[in-house]
């Protein structure tokens, strides 16, 4: 199922159907029960095109921002092409490997000495402006799991229960990624 919206100008027939053509293609990479979600917003220097692909509760993201609309569709749908092959190569490599020797190492402590007491103090939290709140239901999964939904996410960070119960939140650090566990 492909759901598109446009935000801040009215998309044409034949941009929808350009983009159902191009998706149609993506989508014999995966499940049947894959859903796509294109949302297309007007830009003040061009057009931003933003694909979600929800699996069986997984979510792949591809995005690109362009001058013209067909441009920012061809490099989104690019995008997303790109992840799933990465995706791939993930699942075949873990499964020949039996594992991921590299994440042990990755979860290294957190290096907190740069951090003084002084930068706490010189915070002023009432120039601080939230500007997006968004409500989730973090589902279970394993680190090796909430790392490729991250990663094929685009995000730095992830927040997912733990086969354990535990809210844990894995993000990325310089050489591997950091894991918080919440208590």
């Amino acid at each position: 199922m492909i759901n598109i919206t446009a935000r801040g100008f009215d998309l044409r027939q034949g941009a929808k159907d350009g983009i159902e053509k191009e998706l149609k293609r993506i989508e014999k990479m995966l499940p049947k029960a894959a859903t796509f979600d294109v949302t297309l917003s007007k830009k003040k220097d061009g057009f931003k095109c933003d694909i979600t692909v929800l699996n069986v509760g997984s979510f792949i993201r591809g995005e690109a921002v362009a001058d013209r609309i067909e441009p920012a569709i061809d490099m989104a749908v690019d995008d997303l092409k790109r992840k799933l092959r990465k995706l791939k190569t993930y699942f075949v490599d873990k499964k020949r490997k039996g594992g991921i020797d590299e994440l042990a190492e990755a979860f290294a402590p957190l290096d907190d000495e740069n951090i003084t007491m002084e930068d706490f103090e010189q915070f002023d939290a009432a120039s601080v402006e939230i500007k997006r709140k968004k409500t989730i239901t973090p589902n279970m999964m394993t680190d090796d799991e909430a790392i490729v939904q991250m990663e094929m996410l685009g995000h730095s960070f992830f927040v997912y229960l733990g086969l354990d119960g535990e809210t844990k939140i894995i993000y990325k650090r310089d050489k591997g990624y950091g894991q918080l566990i919440c208590e």
